[in-house]
This record gives structure tokens, C-alpha cells and sequence, in this order.
């Protein structure tokens, strides 16, 4: 299984490398490709170069930072998206705030896996530093790794039965 892996906007990939470690100890092939300008949605054809790139790759899954992680659609998907969902969010972001991500339910399919990590803010999915607006943190930064990578692993798992 492979993973496109887009980080947040004006975020370093190397700020993720330690969340995303544990899904590439787990088999997945991670893949970060290029921010042009430091935006994730600006990376068109990320995904179909990597599946370009590594053929031997036959199920993917694309996600990242305020885009599976931390995130809730900007429309409703509910009818029109028909792939697995993982919705991995922290009761203390102050960016996709607890709120917004239980009012975006509707919007994703029925199936989708709803996940939040206890006491981690937005920006505790990479390793950046604190972000304006955001919440405060209350768990180390190893122990919200730990469950966001966790997570994430069991999801991927999960597919690939």
C-alpha cells in the first residue's frame, strides 16, 4: 500500500517525518511529494506520479495535514465520494476545531472513521511549532505522535484485508 502524504500549507515535509515513520515501519510506502510555494493543493499531479513512480504499488490511499488529518470537507461528499475515510482530528485544535469537524459529519460518507486524539491541537501532527489561533496541546509531543500515528496505522490496516 502506498500513501500520498501532502503536508499543511507552508509546512516543511521533514515536520512530519515522525508520525509518518511508524506507517512506513508498517509497510506502507510514504510519499511526500513537493509543495510548489509551500501549498499542498498546488501538487496536481502528486499522486499520479508516484503511483507513476512505483508501479509495484497497486492500492494507494492520498491524505495529509489539513487534509485527513485535522480536516472536514469543504462540500458535501456524503453522496459523491465512495472511497474509505479516515477523519483523524485533536479535541484541542483551534484550526478544524472539535465543533467543526462533528458539524462536517453530513458531509463525508457513512462509512467514514471518525477518530480524536485527546488533548492535541493542530499543529500536533508535525512537528512546527505552535500556530496562531490554534489550542494548546495537553500531551507531549511523543505520546500525541504516538496515538495520531497509531491511528493511522489501524486505518491503513484496516484497508488492506
Amino acid at each position: 500500500m502506498g500513501l500520498v502524504f501532502q503536508p499543511g500549507a507552508k509546512v516543511e515535509a521533514r515536520a512530519y517525518a515522525a508520525v509518518l515513520r511508524p506507517l512506513a515501519e508498517a509497510g506502507v510506502l510514504v510519499v511526500v511529494p513537493q509543495q510548489p510555494v509551500g501549498i499542498g493543493f498546488l501538487a496536481m499531479g502528486a499522486f499520479e506520479a508516484a503511483r507513476t513512480a512505483h508501479p509495484e504499488i497497486t492500492r494507494w490511499v492520498v491524505g495529509g495535514h489539513s487534509r485527513l488529518w485535522a480536516s472536514y470537507p469543504a462540500s458535501d461528499l456524503s453522496s459523491t465520494l465512495s472511497a474509505a475515510v479516515l477523519s483523524l482530528s485533536g479535541s484541542e485544535d483551534g484550526l478544524a476545531t472539535p465543533a467543526t469537524i462533528e458539524a462536517s459529519r453530513a458531509d463525508l460518507p457513512a462509512g467514514t472513521t471518525f477518530t480524536v486524539v485527546g488533548g492535541v491541537s493542530h499543529a500536533s501532527f508535525g512537528d512546527y511549532g505552535p500556530q496562531p489561533g490554534d489550542g494548546t496541546p495537553t500531551i507531549g509531543a511523543d505520546d500525541a505522535r504516538a496515538q495520531i500515528s497509531g491511528a493511522s496505522v489501524a486505518f491503513l490496516a484496516a484497508l488492506a484485508r
